[in-house]
């Protein structure tokens, strides 16, 4: 699997971090999810289950992100990191444990866990969809509010 195709799913977090809202993350995250599973299904299947194929694909990922943080200057070096981190955490993650491969929810500890060990002072822990999705604060100036009643959970 060519891991430029892979790193196109961190790499463009512009389109979708904007729309990191309430409202707008339902939406995103499957056309996210349509663009992105096929590639992924695809790239976990070719390792055949095999963990040490899982965690050389694991770390063949990082290493083009990397490169890709490399090929930054050097003052928005941080910034792309950043913005590509959350992309893992808010997208790929989810993506990765809510997909019909058996093997795809392991890929997602495995490459949490290179992450860890590669960049051991920025780890981050896995998500599912669901509780990112309910984890969206109703609040103004950081006041809570109630959320509106068509988008309340109880009866």
């Amino acid at each position: 699997m060519d891991v430029q195709i892979l790193c196109a799913a961190v790499q463009e977090a512009p389109a979708y971090l904007s729309r990191f809202t309430r409202k707008e993350y339902p939406l995103a995250f499957r056309e996210y999810a349509e663009r992105f599973a096929p590639v992924w299904t695809a790239a976990v299947r070719e390792t055949a289950g095999e963990e040490t194929a899982l965690t050389a694909l694991a770390d063949h990922f990082l290493e083009g992100l990397e490169q890709g943080w490399r090929r930054q200057r050097f003052w928005n070096r941080s910034s792309v990191r950043v913005n590509e981190k959350q992309m893992v955490v808010s997208f790929l993650t989810p993506l990765l444990l809510g997909l019909e491969e058996p093997l795809c929810p392991e890929f997602a500890q495995i490459l949490r866990d290179r992450w860890a060990a590669r960049w051991p002072r920025d780890p981050y822990q896995t998500a599912a969809y669901a509780d990112i999705n309910s984890g969206f604060r109703y609040a103004i100036m950081g006041i809570p509010m109630q959320p509106p009643k068509d988008e309340r959970q109880d009866p």
